[in-house]
């Protein structure tokens, strides 16, 4: 992440391209995206809760949509996320949602231990964040001075007509959120087993599933430790030496203090260079 906000984001590679278009071939399965021109950050921001009002409406309806955005306000920041599926349970005495995220591998193979980690950790959040705004838990007020947004801003002609198509017709984005609270409002909590879902990129064939139980205790404690750095109340931390494999496949590892630093302590130093036995 410090590499990222100093030098920019990572070219994207070859792998990452192919993960990108399946993930838009799974979302084109179950729903039709269409251009809607906006004219304001306003605007913008309009659309985007529209997304996720026509995505939990799907959910309801259908009992499944993808690539749904969330936006909340977790532990004193605001968090995006985008969950890749979320399924609706068949059974009648069980109603809070499922949340499944897909990874694609170039590999025929699961992960290693320290790459599910990642997806955990990302999908505790999903939940996290999920469960707070079915909870109520979303400052609006906070919300627009934080983006520095007007909520009597008169949203495009255009946007307006989207906003209607979509069953919560709006004059302003301060309308629009009113209809992102209200459509939170009809949301269970999400359930406490979550799902890693991996592909085989070649022929997306699947390699297996990971179930896995919500731990609130654990996951605080990872975004404490995340919110240090974000915040500037600590250094960024370097990987453990037993994951250091992944620097093998990082953009940023010629730059790193940390490669810099491995590969001086395994030159050996003039002077022991200069011995010869006795």
């Amino acid at each position: 992440m410090e590499f990222t906000l100093r030098f920019g984001r990572p070219r994207v590679n070859k792998a990452m391209k192919v993960g990108r278009a399946r993930h838009v071939k799974l979302e084109e399965e179950v729903t039709k995206n269409v251009k809607v021109r906006v004219q304001s950050v306003e605007d913008r921001w309009a659309i985007k809760f529209i997304n996720f009002i026509n995505g939990a409406n799907q959910l309801l309806s259908e009992g499944l949509t993808r690539e749904l955005p969330l936006y909340g306000f977790i532990e004193g920041v605001w968090m995006v996320g985008v969950i890749d599926e979320i399924q609706m349970p068949v059974k009648e005495t069980d109603r809070n949602p499922i949340i499944v995220d897909i990874k694609t591998r170039v590999l025929e193979t699961l992960p290693a231990a320290s790459q599910r980690r990642n997806g955990r950790l990302q999908l505790m959040c999903y939940k996290y964040m999920w469960d707070n705004l079915a909870a109520g838990n979303f400052p609006s007020r906070q919300f627009f001075d934080f983006f520095s947004l007007n909520p009597y801003y008169i949203l495009s002609d255009e946007v307006r007509e989207t906003t209607a198509k979509s069953g919560c017709p709006a004059k302003t984005l301060d309308d629009i959120v009113r209809s992102y609270m209200n459509t939170w409002n009809m949301l269970p909590p999400v359930h406490n087993q979550l799902l890693l879902r991996y592909e085989f990129q070649k022929d997306q064939s699947l390699l297996g599933e990971v179930e896995f139980a919500y731990d609130h205790d654990w996951l605080k404690s990872q975004i404490q430790g995340c919110l240090e750095f974000w915040k500037g109340e600590r250094e960024a931390s370097y990987i453990p030496d037993g994951e250091r494999w992944k620097c093998k496949f990082c953009q940023f590892a010629p730059l790193c203090p940390t490669n810099v630093k491995t590969e001086s302590s395994r030159s050996p130093s003039k002077s022991n260079s200069d011995n010869t036995p006795s």
